[in-house]
Formats: structure tokens, sequence, C-alpha cells
């Protein structure tokens, strides 16, 4: 018998999921309570561990067509305008994709929905929300609600992929998420602007305890990711009045910023108690978040998606032990505790939070030396390989 996994959350994660498992021969439903993919600034770079598995899933030639790949990468100290260029070439005959990968999230999104149209053995069901889930030995049973009725969809698996707010966490498995939420207030925009002739890398970036900000570029044209800090007892209704004066002092003498959409966030370091409970696991932000500095939120995502996919994919086609997602769970929980929250903390305080003086002026000697020294840099870029399950 065909085993069915229910999905909830229809992001990148939940949809790179849905895709691994189906291309598995796995039926698969995913429920997103969004009308459609979310367009608002998000996720955006892909560290270079997680393209071979894009290549794997067969996504990687269109996510490359849809963005765009880097190998230069630069940190910006505000308040003497040095640029201290990194690159990704020092990879070069290291690793099969010696790239970054930029593509926005809402756009990945697509590109793997596109994907998984091609495929008959799966569902995606958009305006539709998670009301609850009664689990026994063999299965799940799933109660949503969709156009104002209510439905009830049974299924072996059920996968919370439904991020921060996740339903299947907090109202499903009752789980705790313990952590921390930093007090500044962070405004990720759209931004319309010519910073390629202003000598900025594509990815960009810049230390300051005021004008601190990850700078980086999201098409081939000029639309760049400009993300700072601000303080939270700034009214939140005035943002969009402040942008472009914050912009000018952000990047001076770059000239007009033209800014296409904008988002304000608060940035967290939080984990559940579990990632499965029985015939219910989580995956990405359902079961862990961090602050995006360094872009290892999603791409902690995307190696949960990966791990659990092998993970099942062993339980359902090969009869392995659930044992293997007891791994999978403790696993994904360990190098989010150990690896990804301590180093997106790291990055966010270093980039937002060092104020010019003997501190800054240590580290950013540091990072000239690493940025001289091709075996360094190699072993900086390294930290990301580190994230992947190796069952």
């Amino acid at each position: 018998m065909t085993q069915h996994v229910i999905i909830a959350g229809g992001g990148p994660t939940g949809l790179l999921t849905a895709l691994g498992l189906a291309r598995a021969g796995t039926r698969v439903t995913i429920i997103e309570a969004e009308r459609g993919p979310n367009d608002s600034p998000r996720a955006l770079v892909y560290h270079y561990p997680v393209l071979p598995h894009l290549e794997a899933l067969g996504l990687l030639e269109d996510c490359i067509a849809a963005g765009f790949v880097r190998q230069d990468y630069a940190w910006r100290v505000y308040d003497t305008g040095e640029m201290i260029p990194w690159t990704l070439r020092c990879l070069d005959g290291h690793v099969p994709h010696p790239y970054a990968l930029h593509l926005g999230q809402g756009e990945l999104s697509r590109v793997v929905s596109e994907h998984l149209r091609g495929l008959s053995n799966v569902e995606i069901r958009y305006a539709t929300t998670l009301k609850d889930c009664t689990q026994h030995a063999t299965g799940v049973t799933v109660r949503v609600e969709a156009g104002g009725g209510t439905e009830v969809i049974e299924g072996q698996w059920l996968i919370g992929a439904d991020g921060a707010g996740s339903v299947v966490r907090r109202e499903v498995l009752k789980l705790n998420f313990f952590g921390i939420t930093w007090p500044e207030r962070y405004v990720a925009t759209n931004t319309r602007v010519d910073l390629d002739g202003a000598g900025y890398a594509n990815c960009t970036m810049q230390v300051d305890d005021v004008y601190g900000s990850v700078i980086c570029k999201i098409d081939r044209r000029d639309l760049w990711r400009v993300t700072f800090m601000e303080d939270p007892s700034l009214p939140a209704e005035g943002i969009e009045a402040r942008i472009q004066s914050v912009l000018a002092e952000l990047l001076p003498r770059v000239g007009a910023c033209a800014v296409a959409s904008f988002s304000p966030y608060r940035m967290h370091q939080r984990v559940a108690d579990r990632m499965r409970v029985g015939r219910v696991l989580l995956v990405g932000d359902a079961g862990h978040i961090t602050n995006p500095t360094g872009g290892l939120g999603l791409t902690g995502g995307m190696f949960d998606s990966f791990a659990l996919v092998e993970a099942l994919g062993r339980v359902i086609h090969d009869g392995a032990s659930h044992d293997i997602l007891e791994f999978y769970e403790r696993d994904r929980r360990q190098k989010f505790i150990e690896l990804v929250s301590p180093r997106a903390s790291a990055n966010k305080q270093r980039l937002y939070r060092t104020a010019p003086g003997t501190e800054m002026d240590d580290w950013i000697a540091e990072i000239r030396a690493i940025g001289r020294n091709p075996d360094a840099m190699r072993e900086a870029f390294r930290f990301t390989e580190q994230l992947k399950t190796v069952f």
C-alpha cells in the first residue's frame, strides 16, 4: 500500500520535503493556510552545501535560471568605508558547487511548486487550515478547514512545516518553544538601487553598532535586500516613513533608493522540546528558529528536510525501524543547539552590536587576515557543511 504523508505548511521547507518524498513514490498532501506563496522579504541566500541536494531533486538548473550564483562576498566597516573582500573561489576544485545561490524565498517556492505540479501523487491545498490531529498505531487523522467547511484527511504521517507559529507544534503536540527573543526590531527591505556601481559585493555584511546591515543582491538587475536594525521603542506604524532616511545613512553616496517592499520582524533563538512524537514530525522553523544573520535559518530548515526525506523514506520504502526517526530528531536538534544558534547569534552580535574600539579592531584584523589566506577562508566557509545529517 502506498503510504500517505500530510504536510502542514507550503513554504520552501514543506515543498522541498513534499518533492523529496513524492519523487520516491510516496503520496503527499500539502495543506497551507495562505492563498499562495508568500512574497514578503524573507530568505534569499542558499549556501553551497545545499546545492547538491537541490540538484538531486532536479531543481538546481531552474533555481539558477530564476536567480543567480555568486562567489564574491565582503565585509564593510561602516565607520571607515573599508571593504574587506572574501571569495568563494577558494572552494574551486574542493566542492562540486563552489558558489552561493541567490533566489528569493517566494521564487524558490514557485520553482518547487512547478516541479510538484508534474507529479500525480501530490496535492497542494492552499487556503486550508489545520484544526487538529489525532494519531494511532498505524496512522494519523487530520481535520482541516477550507471554504467555510471542515474535512477529515487520513494518512500515515503528519509533518509540521508550518513555521515559527506552528499549529502542529503548539496545538497538536503541545510542545514548548524555549529560547529568547532579541530586543531589537529589524526591517528587511527589497530596494532598487545601483550598488554594483558603488563597489558593493553581491553579499556585503556592513559592521556597525548603529548602521549594521546585511546587503545582498536579489536579482540580475538592481533589486537588493537591505536589512537594518532599529530601536523597538520607535512606533511600528512609522517604519515606512523612516525607511528612506535610514537608507540614506546606511548607503551613503549611492543615490536614490526605490523601496519595492519591506517587512519588519523580531529575531529569535528558540527550539522545540521534541521534533518527533510518534507519527508527527517537525521540520524547519516549526522545530527551531534562529535569527537569519549569515543565512543559517532556511539553510538549517533545508537540511532538516533532506534528512527527514531520507529517514522517512527508509521507513516507508525499506521497512527501516522507527529508530531512524529518533536519530533524525536528536541530530537535527543537536545541530541547531550546538552549531546553528551559536553561530547565528555571534554573527548578529558582531554585525549589529560591535562598536568602534579595541574589540572591533581586533575582530576586523582577523577578518582581514582570513581574506588574505585562501586556506583560512575555505575553512570559514565550510562551517555550513557540518549542518548536514549523516545517517
